[in-house]
């Protein structure tokens, strides 16, 4: 029954594409910064070695980086809950068609998952030939390390997805979880 769930929210998502384009942007940014960041990390703290506070700056660069990505998982929220609010009715007649809650919540979080994935991907293949642009022409004096950009393009898709699940199971659970005649009449 999930299968139909996914489905049904990969169909809805595939209509509602234009409403995804600012968690999309929101999250590439903040995919973007994170994989430079921490691509140039250790030439950073290469740097940050002469003034004395390595592993402060280092942990603060890093803090940085994660607080810019998880401002756009934020947006995914965001939007995500503007959906659940705009899909009152349609979640209603599901309800009261006799879909259970699990398949409703499915196809809710395929909205946010899809919206991340594509942000944090984005971003960070943006990132990646960003990093190679600045090798190359040595705009980095600092470095850009493949095991840090590596480090960066994994950890924004994985925080990036993660976040989104957790930020969005709320309410989605609770839309799904409204009797239906609640959503049914919401509104009217």
């Amino acid at each position: 029954m999930i299968t139909h769930g996914l489905a049904y929210g990969w169909l809805s998502t595939r209509r509602r594409v234009r409403s995804m384009v600012l968690p999309i942007v929101t999250t590439a940014t903040g995919a973007f910064l994170l994989v430079l960041v921490l691509g140039m990390a250790s030439g950073i703290s290469e740097q940050a070695a002469t003034l004395g506070h390595t592993d402060e700056i280092r942990r603060a660069v890093v803090l940085i980086a994660v607080t810019v990505l998880l401002v756009g998982v934020v947006e995914v929220a965001v939007s995500t809950t503007r959906t659940v609010a705009h899909r009152t009715r349609e979640l209603g007649v599901l309800g009261a068609t006799g879909v259970r809650r699990p398949p409703v919540v499915a196809a809710l979080l395929v909205e946010p998952v899809v919206a991340a994935a594509i942000g944090a991907v984005a971003g960070a293949v943006l990132a990646v030939a960003a990093a190679a642009v600045m090798a190359v022409t040595g705009m980095a004096e600092s470095g850009i390390s493949v095991g840090g950009t590596a480090l960066g393009v994994v950890l924004a898709v994985v925080v990036s997805l993660v976040a989104a699940v957790a930020t969005s199971l709320v309410p989605t659970w609770r839309a799904a979880s409204r009797p239906p005649i609640r959503s049914l009449t919401a509104g009217a």
